[in-house]
């Protein structure tokens, strides 16, 4: 279900509904997954899908955030999008965790009563919402966004994008709960007046750039990095050098891996000639 403003209070209290499979799934990671954690939030999430041999390609697909690849042998890979812009794809690497994740945590001694929905909708928004509050988690970002003196709503935003390395939408689901939770209707009128607006990189950028802000953040890293996942399937064709299905599954990520690298060239060449 696409998140507009119109259904911003249903998405809300589907977020309440669910909160406590999502703090408990947070809890697991905290304590069973995350290795490092001095690292920044989307850092320790990058770490973690290291773990699964991830794939990081820009795909010219504005839909697309990330997905997870079956390959032949039965391993889940995440694939994430580096055409969509750095602090979305933050958001997408805990989405992806969530779903890499969630079944490792069902299996747990004691979770047999774990619940992982079969609707589609339902565990995607627990997938968002995880990820949201993976990148808020222990932040203050109500108070915060009230501190700020700015009139206009895109700079105020615009800050707390660079302050928590969230992307535009999510900030706008946590500010609208939150303003809920605290009787702030109006903050509420005002986040649901602009939750369909949308600026473009360009907008953003200069938007960024006019209030001494990283713009980095709201520009896609377009990398193409495959080698977790080529290692990986080079060093099972040296243990098993008769098994044809590793080498058809190096065919297919050195296929890949070319293609998108010719990708990036004619993103970053369009890309360019915009700004």
């Amino acid at each position: 279900m696409r998140i507009t403003g119109e259904n911003l209070d249903e998405t809300i209290e589907a977020n309440e509904r669910i909160s406590k499979t999502v703090a408990s799934h947070i809890a697991y990671i905290e304590q069973r997954i995350i290795k490092w954690t001095s690292l920044s939030v989307e850092q320790q999430a990058l770490e973690i899908l290291k773990e699964y041999h991830l794939i990081e390609v820009p795909i010219p697909d504005e839909n697309l955030g990330g997905a997870i690849r079956q390959f032949g042998d039965g391993k889940a890979v995440p694939i994430i999008n580096t055409a969509q812009p750095r602090v979305y794809q933050y958001f997408i690497y805990w989405h992806e965790v969530f779903h890499l994740t969630e079944y490792a945590e069902m299996n747990e001694p004691k979770k047999s009563n774990y619940e992982i929905s079969t609707e589609f909708d339902l565990n995607e928004r627990k997938a968002d919402y995880f990820a949201s509050q993976m990148l808020f988690r222990n932040s203050d970002l109500y108070d915060y966004y009230l501190s700020l003196k700015h009139s206009d709503f895109f700079v105020k935003i615009a800050h707390c994008i660079k302050s928590f390395k969230a992307p535009y939408k999510a900030i706008l689901i946590e500010l609208y709960q939150l303003a809920r939770r605290n009787r702030n209707h109006l903050l509420q009128i005002e986040v649901k007046s602009f939750f369909d607006q949308r600026l473009t990189i360009n907008e953003w950028s200069a938007l960024f750039q006019e209030h001494a802000l990283d713009d980095t953040l709201i520009k896609p890293s377009l990398v193409v990095n495959l080698s977790s996942i080529k290692n990986a399937i080079m060093k099972s064709i040296d243990k098993h050098p008769d098994v044809d299905m590793y080498k058809d599954n190096l065919e297919v990520i050195l296929h890949w891996e070319n293609k998108y690298k010719a990708v990036r060239a004619q993103m970053k060449e369009r890309y360019d000639e915009r700004l």
